[in-house]
């Protein structure tokens, strides 16, 4: 049987103890009194800085020791707390823009590397775009020890909802052996990014004037640039003889390993040609902007040295964009 409250014992004295009004009580033998209810002590805490953080993040005030040196009569280290508690706010009451599924989807994919305490995280971004829009919604990034790899894409995409992969047509990325897979098994049309394998012949043969081997360098681009993106089948399939003989020819192992992976696939460089109904977009330039503002957030804070302020920051940056400009559909003459 538990015992009334009359008989306990005052906690300075153990005396008996009695009402002293309505809210508070006193102890017989020292007088002592107290509230039975106890109040937060202290002044009352203030909202989270969320429009601080949103200034910081989207660059609109300068850096932390500037604000300590120049605005601000707070020290560097009250500035950090508020802008982590703006940044615990804001993450966990904003949201990821909701992704419409009544029309076919396009998937456009990237990854970023970080290294933080001496380990290596590949951090795999993955942009929705409806086919008739030009604006694709970011979805949640997937974060995993280790380089950039087949089972790390798998897994991104095995996070997405079956809805959104249902409703996915193509998928347009670098060309990373873990993307080609993840597109095969799920029957995606492939794009190949042009401006990759542009910039990649372009650093063996670069055309510029300042160049080596700047004539070679102006044929092969003209002659990439042909296969890219002209729609008559005979003029493509001479440029391609003529490549091939460049590869052939030239000393350079690296950029024959480039030509020749570009010839065997030289048709998933081109699916925005035959398809377009999807009005695929020729680059991965969204996905890429995704990252640089991942990184610039980073080359603010000179660096993060734990994964879970990483995964805060970046959850952070993409819930502040929600969406991504493409670069729109190319149009042939």
């Amino acid at each position: 049987v538990c015992m009334k409250k009359s008989h306990t014992k005052s906690p300075c004295c153990q005396g008996e103890i009695i009402k002293f009004g309505k809210r508070r009580r006193q102890c017989k033998l020292c007088k002592k009194t107290w509230r039975i209810r106890k109040k937060k002590r202290g002044r009352d805490a203030k909202r989270p800085a969320i429009d601080f953080f949103r200034k910081y993040i989207n660059k609109e005030i300068p850096t932390i020791y500037r604000l300590s040196k120049i605005k601000h009569k707070q020290s560097k280290d009250q500035l950090k707390r508020k802008i982590r508690k703006g940044l615990l706010a804001f993450i966990e009451n904003t949201a990821l823009a909701q992704i419409p599924l009544a029309e076919p989807l396009i998937a456009i994919a990237d990854a970023m590397i970080a290294n933080i305490n001496k380990k290596t995280y590949a951090i795999y971004f993955i942009l929705i775009r409806p086919v008739k829009s030009q604006t694709p919604f970011i979805t949640e990034p997937y974060v995993m020890i280790g380089n950039e790899s087949w089972l790390g894409w798998q897994r991104a995409f095995n996070r997405l909802r079956n809805k959104i992969s249902q409703q996915i047509r193509a998928l347009v990325s670098d060309g990373h052996t873990g993307l080609i897979s993840a597109a095969k098994q799920n029957c995606w049309k492939i794009q190949r990014c042009n401006f990759h394998i542009i910039a990649k012949i372009q650093g063996r043969r670069s055309r510029w004037a300042k160049g080596r081997h700047q004539k070679e360098g102006r044929l092969l681009y003209k002659l990439v640039d042909c296969i890219l993106t002209e729609q008559s089948l005979k003029k493509v399939k001479v440029a391609l003889n003529k490549i091939e003989k460049i590869k052939q020819e030239t000393t350079s192992r690296q950029l024959k390993t480039y030509i020749s992976g570009f010839i065997r696939h030289y048709e998933e460089y081109r699916t925005y040609l035959n398809y377009p109904e999807l009005n695929l977009p020729r680059t991965s330039n969204s996905a890429e902007v995704t990252v640089r503002y991942v990184r610039d957030i980073c080359n603010k804070a000179h660096g993060f040295r734990t994964i879970k302020a990483m995964k805060l920051w970046t959850f952070a940056v993409l819930k502040n964009k929600q969406t991504i400009t493409c670069n729109g559909f190319y149009q042939p003459n």
